[in-house]
């Protein structure tokens, strides 16, 4: 079976996140709330920025922008306030409704 980048930046991603998980079970295995929480908001942050970054590049990339809207959205579910919860919703629908403008471009171009 051969992985294309994608499946390759997933399994990279789930990883991180399980050893992540592993480190804060270690701390204190008790405190299920505190370690997906706090942990996971953290590593979806570093992703953020990660794709933010992957965008500079390729800004047109539609599946990059698709994941940071992803990556948004569940920033904007974790978090425990509606209203500071807001600004990642609207990140995440501009991302979606970009991500959806490059396919289409890209469909009716070529």
């Amino acid at each position: 079976m051969d992985l294309g980048q994608q499946d390759f930046d997933s399994i990279l991603f789930y990883e991180h996140a399980r050893k992540n998980e592993e480190a804060v079970y270690a701390k204190n295995p008790l405190d299920a709330d505190s370690q997906t929480q706090s942990e996971s908001i953290k590593f979806v942050k570093d992703v953020v920025s990660k794709l933010e970054e992957a965008l500079e590049i390729y800004p047109k990339k539609n599946d990059g922008i698709w994941s940071l809207g992803n990556a948004q959205t569940f920033l904007s579910f974790i978090t425990k306030n509606l209203e500071d919860a807001k600004p990642y919703f609207m990140r995440a629908m501009q991302c979606f409704q970009q991500a959806l403008e490059e396919v289409f471009i890209s469909t009716w171009l070529f």
